[in-house]
């Protein structure tokens, strides 16, 4: 009779356990009962707090932001024990740059240098671009830049005539045979020959480091993308098709974005600061309709799997940025730098992008936008 009575008190409690979490969403400054009370809402964590006379609901938001140090941390502490053994450097700065922002961007590579430098399994020419809008003739005459150089032509207008003069752009991001037969790394951006440390929009802080960490990416597939496409299975697959079933944006963009946030982040208030102002323009400001849908969990493993192919879903590309930042930040926090880069070593392996993480995390695409959901959710409630 006893332990009839207890596992129906067992019972009992659990369904009184369930009812409270499956209660509607907490909202933050809604009012709470119990001081220091703690609960989880939608993947989040929240404590009841004071304010004046009442007692609400407030975010913990102590987890993201020792999650996100965690990720920083791990990698600073990589690039501060690296050197420049496997990296040379070739610049090709125009007369016209910017002297500080010239000056900020050599610190970058340099600094950068000593982690990406680390996954080279020897030494490797990097040429280093730095040019602005009065630099338009000589970039149709290369062609190395002349391919893409219409996607750049709207800005040098503008700048030209005065206008977005904030923003910079990622001019070269590979590691390819230039023209002259020679497979050398290529990275570099450009500017507004008006532009200065002090007018650029924060985010332009890393787009240096974050074309640079392209080239990384490059480094590991770039032999061995041609073999593979031209053994696939499925002839009917294109080039961009096939792109994509290998390199989800998430990772191409969003994880170029964890590094080079770190990188180009010199203290941990730096970082924190960034991503910050990073996200609420993604928010607010972005026009991306996604981001208003990650009220949950559930929502933000959604939002990922549909964001994995740009093909299909116009937005993917633009929301990759932040998600995929976010969601490599959390592989790096939880697994370690190590992890990641296996996941870049193993860019070819396999049949899929699935593959990759099979082997590199040892579980699935879908087990990993599980666990790192709640860090995601966490950046988009602040």
């Amino acid at each position: 009779m006893k332990r009839a009575l207890a596992i129906a008190l067992a019972g009992s409690l659990f369904l009184s356990l369930n009812a409270t979490s499956a209660a509607a969403s907490i909202k933050p400054g809604s009012s709470c009962k119990k001081l220091n009370q703690e609960t989880i809402s939608s993947g989040l964590k929240y404590i009841c707090v004071k304010s004046g006379k009442k007692l609400i609901w407030k975010w913990a938001a102590q987890n993201y932001e020792m999650t996100k140090l965690k990720a920083y941390k791990e990698l600073r502490s990589r690039a501060d024990a690296g050197n420049l053994d496997n990296v040379s450097f070739v610049y090709h700065v125009s007369s016209s740059f910017p002297k500080d922002l010239k000056q900020l961007y050599i610190s970058q590579v340099q600094y950068s240098s000593k982690l990406y430098g680390s996954l080279f399994t020897k030494k490797e020419v990097m040429n280093i671009y730095m040019y602005t809008e009065k630099d338009e003739d000589y970039l149709r005459s290369q062609q190395i830049f002349s391919q893409h150089l219409y996607e750049h032509l709207p800005w040098f207008k503008a700048w030209s005539q005065g206008r977005d003069q904030e923003h910079n752009l990622g001019l070269a991001a590979w590691y390819m045979e230039e023209p002259a037969g020679v497979i050398q790394g290529h990275a570099g951006v450009l500017v507004s020959s008006k532009a200065s440390t002090n007018s650029l929009r924060r985010y332009a802080i890393q787009v240096m480091p974050h074309e640079y960490w392209h080239v990384v990416q490059d480094y590991f597939f770039r032999l061995k993308f041609e073999e593979k496409f031209q053994g696939r299975t499925d002839k009917n697959m294109d080039g961009q098709d096939f792109y994509s079933l290998y390199f989800p944006t998430t990772f191409r963009e969003g994880s170029a974005n964890t590094i080079s946030f770190a990188m180009a982040s010199k203290t941990q208030k730096d970082y924190l600061d960034l991503y910050s102002e990073f996200i609420k323009e993604k928010k607010t400001q972005s026009g991306i309709k996604i981001f208003a849908t990650l009220t949950s969990t559930t929502a933000v493993e959604n939002a990922l799997k549909k964001i994995e192919d740009r093909r299909t879903f116009s937005e993917a590309h633009e929301a990759s940025y932040s998600l995929g930042a976010l969601l490599y930040e959390w592989v790096i926090a939880e697994y370690g730098f190590d992890a990641y880069k296996k996941i870049v070593e193993n860019q070819m392996i396999g049949a899929s992008f699935e593959d990759n993480i099979k082997a590199s995390l040892g579980m699935s695409v879908a087990d990993l936008y599980k666990k790192a959901a709640p860090h995601i959710l966490a950046a988009f409630s602040q």
